[in-house]
């Protein structure tokens, strides 16, 4: 393996250093790595910087949201207390309503109770009427006698009446 070393610096004069020429001065080996460190880093400032821009856009947005999300939520909130009261409302109001039904059905309970008392009642009664009945089919002919008898009294008074006319009264 040869080495050349050169005996000026900076002359830029290679070295081989097995078999691959090597650059003889360091600055000139930074100087190359810093422009290919800048190169590359011009090809990321073009990637990074838009995606920053965009991450940061996105961030705001995703922001905006959870916002308008826990404003919405709250509403929501607001909106199921007052659904609660209300529905606190109409269980007090049922529970009325069911009590005022139990009444009711006791109170029908008794009306059952009542009308069969007047059922029995009833039954009394259309006997009795039959026998009303009865007693006014025995009355029915004699008032008819009655009502004939009276029609023949009226035939004679007006009969009666005539001759009587002539008496000055």
């Amino acid at each position: 393996m040869t080495e050349n070393y050169g005996n000026e610096a900076g002359s830029g004069a290679a070295v081989m250093l097995n078999g691959v020429s090597q650059p003889q001065d360091m600055a000139v080996c930074m100087d190359k790595f810093a422009n290919t460190f800048e190169a590359s880093a011009r090809r990321w400032e073009l990637v990074v910087y838009p995606s920053l821009l965009a991450f940061i856009v996105l961030a705001a947005y995703g922001f905006f949201l959870i916002y308008t999300l826990t404003k919405d939520v709250s509403r929501l909130a607001h909106s199921m207390e007052s659904v609660v009261a209300a529905m606190s409302e109409v269980a007090t109001d049922m529970n009325t309503v069911s009590r005022h039904v139990t009444l009711i059905s006791d109170n029908l309970g008794t009306i059952a109770v009542g009308v069969n008392d007047e059922s029995e009642t009833m039954k009394h009664m259309v006997s009795h009427m039959g026998n009303i009945n009865k007693t006014m089919g025995v009355m029915t002919v004699p008032i008819y006698h009655m009502r004939n008898d009276m029609s023949n009294m009226n035939y004679t008074m007006h009969d009666a009446a005539g001759p009587m006319r002539m008496f000055p009264f």
